[in-house]
Formats: C-alpha cells, structure tokens, sequence
C-alpha cells in the first residue's frame, strides 16, 4: 500500500493516476480529497498511514513545509520507504525543504525529488503582456508529467537518492513566450516585474523565500539540465515544446 499526500496537487494527482493505470494499491489522502486528512490532526494522519509500505511526502509549500514533513513522518514511523517532493538547490523554494529532506535521508529507503521550474507554471499567466521577474536567467523547465513517473519509480523501489529533475534544456520567460506563440500563433510579449513590486503585501517568511528564488534564476543560479529522468525512465525527458503542444492544440 502506497500513501500519497498532497493527493489534489498538480504532482500528487498525477501519481495517483499512473498507480490506478497500473493497478498499484495506493491511498490519496489530502484536505479534499476521498480519503481526508487534517494535518493538524495526529490520529487523522495515523489511520491514512495504516498498513501503507510506501509514501510519498508533498507538501502545500511555503514556509510550513517543516510543520507538514514533521507530522507526516511522525504519524508513519513503520513507513520505510519515503519519497519526498522537494525543489532543486538550496535557497527560495527549496529551503523550507531541507530540514525535513534530513529527516527523509533516516529511513531505510528514500528518494528527494529536486524538480526544476514546471512547465506548467505557464497556465498561471493571465495574458498579455506575461510578467517577468526573472530577466534572461532560465531554468530547466521540467514537464510535471515527468516528475510524477519518477516518483512512482521511486515509490516502487526503481530509484532511489537525490533526483534533481529537470526538462532537457535552458528556458527563460522570454523563450518560453516565444515557444507558446510558435504553437498557439498568438503574439505575447513579456513585462519585467521588480522584485518589491513581486513581494509587496507578503509575510516576511514567504517574502523571503520568494525572493531568494527570484534572485537565483535571474543571475542564472537555475541553469540547470540533468540527465536524471532518462536515465529514471529510460526515455528523454519531454521538452517545454512538446508539453506545449499538448496543452494548446492548434
């Protein structure tokens, strides 16, 4: 039995989905989901861990990120196999991570998955121009898709040990606009964001990590390719390009 949390999020979602194709028995427990959980709630989390071998550790991200690790783990100290979804390096959205990426490395078996920026992220701008406070530092953008079949590799004991995940090239904002108005045959331009202007009315702790990861990939800290889902999958990576089209037929 598998336990995935943060079941209703782009990544657990898609985890639970590849475990029913393939007939994995698996529990997807979230606030919302069929299965519900309160992560405030110790015994809420101990009936979702009963029984379960495996479980993949996702998080609502931010600065609670310890908060949630630490009660997860805790209500499922008989899991010996954990996989926790992480961000890559050490600073912005990674840092909330680390603490409880420590606690990950103790059990028996365990995988950290360090994905790069989702090519998803995309859905979220509302149109022209799209804001930009990354300059011309990139990332390698990784398809989602791709990131949840090597958790369920890792889940399955396929993998194991750090996994910095990313997509098979270098993109900024700017390059992925010019990629979607290639597919969709639209005209977006893009406008630079400051970074006060990004953080304004945040709470210091957010504010902090979201700046840190601003200032990363804008002095091209992210510009990062690893060859980790081919070798997890043993099929190349997808492309920013070949999610694209998928997402926008024309």
């Amino acid at each position: 039995m598998i336990l995935i949390t943060g079941a209703s999020g782009t990544i657990g979602g898609a985890v639970s989905r590849l475990l029913s194709e393939r007939g994995v028995p698996h529990r997807a427990a979230s606030r919302t989901s069929a299965f519900p959980v309160d992560y405030g709630d110790p015994a809420s989390l101990r009936a979702a861990a009963e029984g379960v071998d495996a479980l993949l550790l996702v998080s609502p991200g931010g600065p609670d990120v310890p908060v949630h690790d630490r009660a997860v783990l805790a209500a499922a100290p008989h899991v010996r196999r954990v996989v926790k979804l992480s961000a890559i390096g050490r600073v912005g959205p990674a840092r909330p991570h680390l603490p409880t990426e420590a606690l990950v490395r103790e059990r028996p078996e365990w995988a950290v998955l360090k994905p790069s920026a989702f090519a998803s992220n995309a859905l979220r701008w509302g149109g022209d121009p799209v804001p930009n406070p990354f300059g011309d530092g990139g990332s390698g953008v990784v398809d989602p898709r791709d990131v949840a079949e090597v958790a369920v590799a890792a889940l399955l004991g396929q993998c194991s040990g750090e996994l910095v995940l990313t997509g098979p090239e270098v993109l900024s904002v700017p390059e992925q606009v010019a990629v979607l108005n290639g597919i969709t045959g639209r005209n977006w331009s893009t406008a630079d964001v400051p970074l006060e202007q990004l953080v304004a009315g945040l709470p210091e702790a957010s504010a902090r990590v979201l700046a840190e990861g601003v200032e990363l990939v804008r002095g091209g800290g992210n510009e990062v390719v690893t060859g980790t889902v081919a070798e997890v999958l043993g099929r190349p990576a997808r492309s920013f390009a070949t999610w694209a089209r998928e997402v926008y037929p024309r």
